[in-house]
Formats: structure tokens, C-alpha cells, sequence
């Protein structure tokens, strides 16, 4: 499976996804034309996550130029539009390509990631009296807090994530 420059894996590899999926109605009843809409949001949730590695470009150029400038790092890492591929890998991990189909699916199903966000704090709601509860004494849905939709896209995509203890540390000479 090969990279596109918009979002991961094509439209045909997430229908083919779906078609042996259950309960994957809002991805069929979509129009056409919003199923790559729908992969473009979703490979923008991800893009934002911070990964383990580096993009395959700057990986490559590093390769070559173990002493390679910064400006040129800058270059490499601007030249591959998307995150993945990473490190010495060719092509976007099957991981990656289904939690973005998870992710797409769930967007066009209504869910909003901000929203699911600021819902996190209520604990209870009224109606007669309009009433909204909050309380930010909850521990947050991991998931939910990184921006993505979906709870088994977060599993497909957590392998992958740089661990939020790490320290990277840099010589400057």
C-alpha cells in the first residue's frame, strides 16, 4: 500500500475495510465524495499525535548525511506532507491505514472531537430548570483528550506513540 499525499490508504482499501466490517452503515450511506473528506480529517487527527521516530524523508537523509544541517533536516522533514511512513519503513503501516478508517468512520457518524472533549467534565445535566454540571475532578479519556474519536483507532495508534515521559536530548556543539 503506497502513501497518498491527502490522507492514509485510498478510498478502495477503506471500502474494502468496511465491507467486512459490522455495523459500518455510516460510511456506506455517505456520499461518495465525502469518504475522502472524511479520510483527509482523520489523517489530520493523527498527523497531530507525537510519534516515535522520524518521517522516513529526514530518516533517509540522515542515512546518507549523518552530519546533515538542521536547515536540511527542516527540508526533508517539510518535503513528506504526512507522518507515516517513519524510519526505514517504505510504506504506511496497516495500523495506521485502519485508525484512520476508524477515525474517518467515526467522524461520519457524527462524533466531534471537541465536543467529546468538553463533555468529558459533565456529570450531570437538567431540563426544566436548564441545568449543566461540571467536574474537572475526572480523570480524562486518554483517547479523547489526544483528539481521536475512537477508542480501538487510539489502540491501533498507541504502538506508534512517542512515550509522554521521554526526554530527547540534543548536542549542540
Amino acid at each position: 500500500m503506497s502513501i497518498s499525499q491527502e490522507h492514509y490508504g485510498s478510498v478502495q482499501e477503506a471500502n474494502d475495510y468496511f465491507e467486512m466490517r459490522l455495523h459500518e452503515q455510516a460510511w456506506s450511506a455517505v456520499k461518495p465524495v465525502d469518504r475522502p473528506r472524511a479520510l483527509r480529517a482523520a489523517t489530520i487527527i493523527i498527523d497531530t499525535l507525537n510519534f516515535k521516530g522520524r518521517k522516513r524523508s529526514v530518516n533517509e537523509l540522515l542515512q546518507t548525511d549523518p552530519g546533515a544541517s538542521l536547515n536540511s533536516i527542516r527540508e526533508a522533514e517539510a518535503a513528506q506532507v504526512l507522518e507515516f511512513p517513519r524510519g526505514a519503513d517504505t510504506e504506511v503501516p496497516e495500523a495506521i491505514r485502519i485508525a484512520c478508517y476508524e477515525i474517518a468512520h467515526s467522524l461520519l457518524d457524527g462524533k466531534d472531537p471537541e465536543l467529546e472533549l468538553e463533555n468529558l467534565g459533565i456529570v450531570s445535566q437538567g431540563y426544566a430548570s436548564v441545568r449543566t454540571t461540571y467536574s474537572r475532578n475526572q480523570v480524562p479519556i486518554e483517547h479523547i483528550v489526544n483528539g481521536v474519536p475512537n477508542a480501538l483507532a487510539w489502540r491501533y495508534l498507541c504502538p506508534f506513540l512517542r512515550d509522554d515521559d521521554a526526554i530527547r536530548l540534543s548536542r549542540v556543539s
